[in-house]
């Protein structure tokens, strides 16, 4: 999940690459204080969804799991 947040400015329509959050943020502090030097850094944090599988692939995985152990209990 290294690539997973992109930072968005809340004054202009300043979109950071998607990165880790710490690089998000130093991206976007350094756009604000660039371009906005007086105004407090704000705006929003994008999640990227799906970017490692996540927990939908462990829960399909525990799921066939299960499956596959209910079966052999059965014989």
């Amino acid at each position: 999940m290294a690539d997973s947040y992109r930072f968005r400015c809340g004054e202009c329509g300043y979109r950071t690459a998607w990165g880790s959050e710490s690089q998000g943020e130093v991206r976007i502090e350094t756009h604000y204080s660039r371009s906005h030097p007086h105004t407090l850094t704000g705006g929003v944090v994008e999640v990227r969804k799906g970017s490692s599988g996540g927990c939908s692939g462990c829960l399909i995985a525990l799921g066939v799991v299960f499956v596959l152990l209910l079966l052999a209990s059965r014989h």
